[in-house]
């Protein structure tokens, strides 16, 4: 009887104790504060036709059909119903539609319709072949001249994805395609054959490639869990829980979900790292120099370095959607220049 009522005393302290310490850890959010003083505040530069809706890594779709480009152009089309700009090229804006992809010319707005199997949700066109990706996780590439898809491949699928999904990549002979369970599939433009299956992060979830780009002889991806920079020689890696990258010729900026900004060479060497404690980081840019908007309401400014920083308030916290474009941050309906 003893030894019954003292277990259960003891289950009982104990479910107090385990109680008490989630009660505390929910009640516990930090949030930034900045360390240093706030170098005044800016203002708005100026409004964009409607409010954000969608946002993918090159462009977003605004709610009254309108769209960004990521050269920050808003062009004078209203999309139909269902449909989100994707991507462009000099001559046409891609827009999906349901199972369909719409070429929009830009001087005569005629539209092209491509209908497909499956929901396209990022592509990039070149000349007369159009690199997709599907929701599915399935990749294709379709060619305008023989109206069919040339090449094909099925993937894992992986429905839990980070929004930023980038864009395939056509560089030289080859197509450069990101999948959305983290990797690169590199395809041969001429013969249409697999050259090369890259991994960058092999995680179940959220593991979308969230940046692809290259410049010169070096191609920078990332997932949110790992960067790779890969060279003709070889690949390198660096693991962070990463928010967004910025990639220059020589150097690369990681921006990290614990509120570090990390600068690397191209081989993905760190040279230097800066940190803004439990800070939030919403959107990035570079101009004069490196900025960063914080959800609290801060502009973040980081020369190339990493040696020097000022904090600037906004007009207040970061609640809508943001998208970073050429020169410009564009946050809701709202947007700030990047000098």
């Amino acid at each position: 009887m003893q030894n019954s009522l003292l277990k259960q005393t003891l289950k009982l302290g104990f479910l107090s104790i385990v109680g008490a310490l989630l009660f505390s850890g929910c009640g516990s959010k930090y949030y930034f504060k900045p360390e240093k003083n706030v170098e005044g505040s800016v203002l708005y530069d100026g409004s964009s036709p409607a409010w954000i809706s969608s946002i993918v890594r090159n462009g977003a779709t605004l709610l009254n059909g309108q769209f960004i480009t990521k050269h920050a152009e808003i062009p004078d089309i209203r999309l139909s119903r269902d449909s989100k700009y994707l991507n462009q090229t000099e001559e046409h804006y891609i827009i999906q539609h349901k199972k369909s992809l719409v070429l929009i010319n830009k001087n005569t707005k005629e539209e092209t319709t491509i209908e497909l199997e499956s929901i396209p949700i990022s592509a990039s066109k070149e000349d007369n072949l159009i690199a997709i990706i599907f929701d599915t996780n399935t990749i294709a590439i379709y060619d305008l001249k023989r109206m069919q898809i040339v090449y094909r491949q099925d993937n894992v699928p992986a429905p839990a994805n980070n929004t930023l999904i980038a864009s395939p990549y056509f560089l030289s002979d080859i197509v450069v395609i990101p999948t959305l369970d983290g990797k690169l599939i590199i395809v041969d433009k001429v013969s249409m054959r697999l050259v090369r299956n890259i991994v960058v992060n092999g995680d179940k979830f959220f593991n979308n490639v969230i940046f692809l780009e290259a410049i010169g002889s070096r191609m920078v991806a990332a997932t949110p869990k790992r960067v790779i920079s890969v060279s003709p020689n070889i690949i390198n890696t660096f693991d962070a829980n990463i928010k967004d990258l910025l990639f220059f010729e020589d150097r690369i900026f990681i921006f990290s979900n614990e509120g570090e900004i990390i600068l690397t060479d191209r081989d993905l060497n760190e040279t230097r790292r800066i940190k803004f404690p439990f800070a939030h980081f919403s959107a990035t840019n570079h101009g004069k120099d490196i900025v960063v908007l914080e959800t609290q309401g801060y502009m973040i400014s980081v020369d190339d370095d990493l040696q020097t920083s000022r904090i600037q308030r906004l007009p207040k916290p970061i609640t809508e959607p943001t998208f970073s474009a050429a020169g410009k941050i564009f946050i809701g309906n709202r947007f700030f220049n990047i000098q």
